[in-house]
């Protein structure tokens, strides 16, 4: 019964093409802003310090796109779960129970789905902004590096998908679904430092993004997407080279240590493990 559920809802999120649109509208919106003021501003600071050549447009062009897949994966989640949304409306979830199957393996469906198409959507954006970035120049990554790619999106998906079931568990209407949405399509942006460089804001935003997971996953995406690109830049210029990724959210310093790989990707899990209970005890809350 549940692959039933799973295959229906898919159906039904493709099917949805303005569901579609919408869950990567704020991805959209962070393109256009890139395209209109972002590349501009980070070009300008890197100017300062060094010549701007097409590898400099390059690795400018990498750290947008790592912000975008991490987006992605956050927006097309949280529109699957519109689906459970309009079903508990609708009442079609209580026509749902009639069957065999129980309210868990039901809720469990929706995010079953959720973690397929948010990886789906998620890849499909990642293979798009790979063939951009080899016309600018990037080289072909290695099977190891999309291999590691691939590991960041399942963790980034897996992660926002458990973020967006607590969301939909506490906003169950229509109408709060729909202000959740935009207001998620807009903070995930600022939180995971897309928008607002990291080293313009003041210490205690820079904490509160450390501490939201998601913006964990895009400095991982931008670990393996400007790695080769920033030594080709700055070269030599280490000090030059750690004020830019300092400033721009690909490593994170806290307490005066830059965070490793491997604790953001434990943070990471950490936090999927913690939300994924805490999302279990509140769905048995609502409906003990």
């Amino acid at each position: 019964m549940m692959t039933s559920l799973i295959v229906r809802n898919n159906k039904i999120f493709f099917r949805d093409r303005m569901l579609v649109f919408f869950s990567l509208l704020s991805v959209l919106i962070s393109i256009g802003l890139f395209i209109v003021f972002l590349q501009k501003l980070q070009l300008d600071a890197i100017r300062q310090v060094i010549e701007v050549t097409p590898a400099v447009e390059l690795v400018v062009s990498e750290w947008m796109i790592a912000g975008i897949l991490t987006m992605t994966a956050m927006t097309s989640t949280l529109a699957v779960f519109a689906i459970f949304v309009s079903d508990l409306e609708s009442k079609r979830t209580a026509d749902f129970l009639v069957t065999s199957a129980s309210r868990y393996s039901i809720q469990l469906s929706y995010v079953i789905s959720s973690v397929m198409i948010g990886f789906i959507m998620t890849t499909i954006a990642f293979i798009v902004c790979e063939v951009y970035l080899l016309t600018l120049g990037a080289e072909l990554p290695s099977v190891w590096k999309l291999m590691q790619f691939f590991g960041v999106i399942i963790l980034g998906v897996l992660l926002s998908a458990m973020i967006n079931l607590v969301i939909v568990l506490l906003a169950k209407s229509a109408k709060a679904f729909s202000t959740v949405n935009s207001l998620v399509g807009t903070l995930i942006g600022f939180l995971c430092a897309v928008y607002v460089p990291m080293g313009v804001l003041p210490k205690a935003i820079q904490m509160v993004i450390h501490l939201f997971p998601v913006s964990h996953v895009a400095v991982l995406l931008r670990k393996l997407l400007m790695e080769d690109s920033l030594n080709t830049v700055f070269g030599n210029a280490n000090e030059a080279m750690d004020s830019y990724m300092l400033t721009y959210g690909v490593v994170y310093e806290i307490n005066s240590s830059v965070l490793g790989t491997q604790s953001s990707v434990l943070y990471i899990c950490i936090s999927i493990f913690g939300i994924a209970i805490f999302a279990a005890v509140l769905f048995r809350l609502q409906y003990k």
